[in-house]
């Protein structure tokens, strides 16, 4: 009997670690998985030491761009679907492949799938990289023996929602632009060209009209005092920096961003529009609706709809419907 030492992820997903005896690598994951757990690093020894490359590859997992995850999602599934084991298309991606951060992120799940550890457990780790619904999609067709299918349908939802940021940044670039030259000219103005004319106006005693006069003053009171203003900058950027962090807070501005006019319609129909399709892709997969509603909460970051979620899972555990816990809702 050996002595391995591990770390694994429970139920509710909490990462835990420990040891166990066992004859063999495989016995000891044997038991762990019937246990319950997800086992994410096992190793013969008393103690797991601390392995650098590991960290390294976590840390260049950060760097990972969308559209390699797309790619790779792509290439795996086209070799599945063609009957290629699963170690041998992430093999041979690796060959094909012009090295990056990706290419560590993949040699390291497919040593640990060699190690006895299943697809979804070993990108489980690397959130950067494959998001939570990709992990349960790819979990749940395991189950299944869809993979190859499966991980089409990862690529196909990764590039929508690739497509709908693209969307929204394109729609807020003309709005972002406007305003930031409007500031910039009027700073210019008051700072630059007022102090000038006021020097012209002086020198010849002219009556000035009242805008002109309330201009020229603020003109003046922004030069006399710009250090105390820009302090006040600093006070209130930081005081409302704390103020985010507070749950009123956060809830405040989550509420200005749906009820802005014209950028709360963007918000919205962005929240509604990732939802419905997240939601509808889990469904379609097999995936209970409590659990999709679980994974769906991640992809609204909006303390508003995170109650719309709230609302729906007490509707179903009380045998309710999701139309009874929308039908009154402002945002859908």
């Amino acid at each position: 009997m050996s002595k391995f030492t591990y770390k694994a992820r429970d139920q509710r997903g909490v990462e835990i670690g420990g040891s166990v005896e066992a004859p063999s690598q495989m016995d000891a994951l044997r038991t762990l998985r019937g246990d319950g757990l997800v086992v994410t690093d096992i190793r013969e020894g008393v103690g797991v030491e601390i392995d650098t490359s590991a960290i390294r590859i976590k840390q260049a997992a950060r760097a990972v761009k969308v559209g390699e995850v797309v790619s790779f999602s792509e290439q795996i599934s086209i070799m599945l679907e063609t009957g290629v084991p699963l170690s041998d298309a992430l093999a041979a991606y690796l060959k094909q492949s012009k090295g990056g951060n990706l290419s560590h992120v993949v040699r390291m799940v497919g040593d640990r799938i060699t190690g006895g550890m299943s697809f979804s457990a070993s990108i489980a780790d690397f959130p950067k990289v494959f998001p939570p619904l990709a992990v349960s999609l790819i979990k749940a067709s395991e189950a299944t023996g869809r993979l190859g299918e499966m991980l089409g349908r990862v690529a196909e939802y990764i590039g929508k929602e690739v497509e709908t940021k693209r969307q929204i940044k394109g729609a807020l670039t003309y709005p972002s632009v406007m305003i930031t030259m409007a500031i910039t000219v009027t700073s210019f103005l008051v700072v630059w060209v007022l102090p000038r004319f006021a020097k012209i106006y002086e020198s010849r005693s002219a009556a000035l009209p009242k805008p002109t006069k309330i201009l020229l003053d603020i003109s003046g009171f922004v030069m006399g005092n710009w250090i105390l203003l820009l302090a006040a900058l600093a006070m209130v950027v930081g005081g409302g920096y704390a103020i985010a962090q507070t749950r009123r807070g956060r809830r405040a501005i989550d509420w200005m961003k749906i009820r802005t006019p014209v950028l709360g319609g963007i918000f919205s129909n962005f929240y509604l529009t990732r939802a419905s399709s997240t939601l509808g892709t889990l469904l379609e997969s097999g995936i209970p609706l409590l659990d999709s509603i679980a994974i769906v909460r991640g992809v609204t970051p909006n303390s508003y709809w995170t109650d719309i979620w709230d609302r729906m899972e007490l509707s179903l555990k009380g045998g309710g419907t999701l139309q009874d816990a929308i039908h009154d809702s402002p945002l859908i």
